[in-house]
């Protein structure tokens, strides 16, 4: 085969290929209505704009059979409005009207929001926005619990609450004494959903746990094991520290990102503000609509009590 006669099949393979693959790319027809397509994107595309919950009901065959009807039934009832005219009332009219204002609102808020992006933030800007606000980059004290619940409410008969309050006693002591390890103890008798984790709750700052809880473990030490059962609402916990983290602040590489993508939406949210009030001038929005009134204070509330 001559060099010619290579290249033009080459070119005629190249071609196929190419006609194969737009073939390939064309969406797989699901049903017609005249001339109208509905497609799997369009389909997809219908999924796509439910809820996850929804969502999943449309995920089954039956589901996707029905939304395909669906949609059929919607391009059927459209031609119909079109063939009676019903695009020409006034209708019509008022809502495409009110459609072309929501999208015209739309773009040009996304016009000043794009540009406004386009505007660079450098490093420079996010350290000097790091440096001035360290209490946005503070992470807290915490500490890594475990614990073992043995369910007792007041709603239990009392013998029951007694018994509930020995077993946690009677846990305890074995695991002092060695006779059962923490995570044993746990996994066999706590009424937690931590029970397959050795009763492991991981690492929590204050203000998570309930108050009797929080106060009994964060007076503990890494590796100490509460003296005896501590009484909540949910019943009688066993509680061990594994673990603990004094507060520190994250370190600038760690949040540089995070703080150049929020100066980034700041300046759009400027901006934005600042065309509006540009907006309203030009076009002499006026609000007649009087301001609401301010709440009045009650002057005979009673101050809050202080925590015990």
């Amino acid at each position: 085969m001559s060099k010619l006669n290579r290249l033009a099949a080459a070119a005629l393979a190249a071609s196929l290929a190419f006609a194969a693959c737009a073939l390939a790319a064309e969406p797989k027809v699901l049903a017609t209505v005249g001339n109208d397509k509905i497609t799997q994107t369009d389909l997809d595309q219908a999924l796509s704009a439910f809820d996850p919950q929804r969502r999943m009901v449309y995920s089954s065959p039956e589901g996707q059979r029905q939304l395909v009807e669906n949609l059929v039934d919607f391009k059927a009832f459209a031609r119909s409005g079109r063939e009676q005219g019903l695009q020409n009332s006034d209708a019509f009219k008022k809502a495409m009207a009110a459609f072309e204002e929501q999208l015209l609102f739309r773009m040009a808020t996304e016009k000043v929001l794009a540009e406004a992006g386009k505007k660079t933030v450098t490093d420079a800007d996010a350290q000097k926005f790091y440096n001035e606000h360290p209490e946005v980059f503070q992470v807290p004290a915490a500490i890594r619990a475990s614990h073992i619940l043995i369910r007792s409410d007041k709603n239990m008969p009392k013998k029951d609450q007694e018994a509930a309050q020995k077993k946690a006693a009677d846990l305890l002591r074995d695991i002092e004494t060695g006779k059962v390890t923490f995570e044993e103890a746990a996994k066999n008798h706590s009424a937690d959903g931590t029970r397959s984790r050795g009763g492991d709750l991981g690492f929590f700052t204050k203000g998570q746990m309930v108050p009797p809880f929080e106060k009994a473990a964060f007076a503990l030490k890494k590796g100490q094991m509460t003296g005896k059962p501590v009484k909540s609402e949910f019943g009688w916990h066993i509680i061990k520290v594994t673990d603990t983290r004094d507060a520190s602040i994250r370190p600038f590489a760690e949040v540089k990102d995070d703080i150049k993508n929020d100066l980034i939406r700041e300046r759009q949210v400027e901006a934005v503000k600042k065309e509006r009030d540009v907006l309203r001038s030009r076009y002499g929005a006026k609000i007649t609509m009087p301001e609401p009134k301010a709440a009045p204070k009650s002057a005979d509330k009673a101050p809050a009590k202080p925590a015990k």
